[in-house]
Formats: C-alpha cells, structure tokens, sequence
C-alpha cells in the first residue's frame, strides 16, 4: 500500500487533501502533520536558519519513512524544492500550479494573502516561464484584507473578500490570461469567481494528483 505523509500550516487543509486523495487514490495510507507555528516564525522572522533546519528535517524523516510527501505551505515552499533535489519524492504544492499557469498567454494575475508568499510564488512562477522558453507578464492582486477572515474561520467570507479583489484586478487588465490563486486556502474563491471569464486555478487538486503521481512512478 502506498504511503504519502502531508506538511500543512493550517488545520483546515487536512480536510480538504484528505478528501482529494480519497478520491484520486483511496488506497493510499495518509498521514496529515500540522505546523501552524511554522508559518507565524516565517511571516515574523523569514526562513531563519533554525526554521530551515526544523522544517527539512521533517521534511527527510518523512520522505525516507513514506513513498512521497507534500508540503502544502507555499511559504515554506523553497525548503521543499531544495530538498526535492535530493530526494525526488518531495512535492512542493505550488510547482504544479505555476506549471500550469506556464501554458497561458497575456498577464498572469497572482492573487495572495500573505506577502510572506509573495517573493517564492513569483520566483516560482518565473522558472515555470522560463522552462517554456517565454517571457513571464504579471501582475500581483494581494489580498490583505481577506486573511483575517480566514483566521477567524468564515472560510465564505474568506472566499467572497479574495473574490472581490481579483475582479477588481482583472478590470485593470487589458488580457488576463488566467488567475493563480497562490495559496492553498485560497481554492475557497474559485466558486465565486466561476463566472469571470477567464481561466482560475488554484494548488490543492493540482498538487493531490502530482503526490498521486508520484506515487505512481515508484511503484
């Protein structure tokens, strides 16, 4: 049986992973750790050393212990890519999403919360670019004001405030190629945003089918 273990920073993502990959691989054994204290260090101090050495030794035990693990924080992100250099089963959650947003023409709109995201979604982005040989156009909609909604738990509210900015953002934009939605607790908005004309993503089920797939590939 295939065995995946799963980094989040926020209780609420446990219930959303663990219902994707019950639904794309209901044999695999998940396990589910959450470091809420991980992502309140980063926003406050950065990726310390300290952090680093905290969240990659996690990140090993778990990769050498399961056939693959997923860090579901698009700030501790980096930590992440720079493991999965040497071991191949570690995904980072928004690699996936900025693979896909890599595939469209005209400006790619980047909504976030957190600006803790912001400077590892856009180098991310950038690569994503890069690797298709085509010059990256974006703009950054950062939606502050949303995310004490989500700390206070009114996930609805959460999703119609991020709604709101990206429309607001998209009405500046001569051609929107599509919308990224940077961090997982986002996807939220995708149902309010249905009707805005262009395409919008966001990482959770993106990056449930790259863990499923890599899982896959060591069988």
């Amino acid at each position: 049986m295939a065995k995946v273990a799963l980094l989040h920073t926020a209780e609420v993502h446990v219930a959303t992973f663990r219902r994707l990959l019950e639904e794309l691989a209901p044999e695999a054994e998940q396990s589910h750790v959450v470091h809420a204290d991980w992502l309140a260090e980063a926003r406050e101090g950065g990726l310390t050393a300290p952090l680093r050495e905290r969240v990659t030794g996690f990140l090993a035990d778990q990769a050498a212990a399961n056939d693959a693990v997923l860090c579901t924080c698009s700030t501790l992100g980096p930590l992440a890519d720079e493991l999965a250099r040497e071991r191949g089963n570690v995904l980072r959650i928004d690699r996936p999403l900025m693979q896909r947003a890599a595939e469209h023409d005209g400006t790619i709109l980047v909504a976030l919360c957190l600006e803790s995201t912001l400077a590892p979604t856009l180098d991310l982005l950038g690569a994503a670019f890069a690797e298709k040989g085509r010059p990256l156009d974006h703009r950054v909609a950062l939606c502050r004001e949303a995310w004490p909604r989500f700390e206070a738990g009114d996930m609805e509210a959460f999703g119609r405030a991020i709604a709101d900015e990206v429309r607001d953002a998209c009405r500046g934009l001569e051609h929107c190629g599509c919308v990224v939605l940077a961090q997982a607790s986002m996807a939220v908005a995708e149902a309010h945003l249905a009707d805005l004309g262009v395409p919008v993503y966001s990482s959770p089920r993106l990056a449930a089918e790259a863990l499923v797939a890599a899982v896959c590939s060591t069988d």
